[in-house]
């Protein structure tokens, strides 16, 4: 099944695309999309989204079709067939 990643700010730069169509299994959740992600594009797109030991950067924000992931199941949202996740970064200003 496919799902629509979008990448915003450095996520965008680390991957070179604003969005993209991802193959993945069924029954796959938030957590196996971001490691197939991380798998795909190594490096900088890693260093994003996990810290050394392994961990998603709790300053990042992962939406769901608009909702974020933590109002749902977290990592362990169940995707399906063309949903959309959207990566952020954390917002500064001021």
């Amino acid at each position: 099944m496919k799902v629509e990643v979008k990448f915003y700010a450095m996520l965008r730069e680390a991957t070179g695309r604003r969005k993209e169509s991802v193959e993945i299994l069924e029954k796959s959740t938030v957590g196996d999309l971001l490691a197939l992600l991380s798998e795909r594009y190594g490096g900088d797109l890693t260093h994003f989204i996990y810290d050394d030991r392994g961990n998603i950067r709790d300053y990042l924000s992962f939406m769901l079709n608009g909702y974020n992931i933590y109002s749902l199941d977290g990592f362990d949202t169940l995707l399906n067939e063309n949903d959309v996740v959207a990566i952020l970064p954390p917002v500064g200003g001021g």
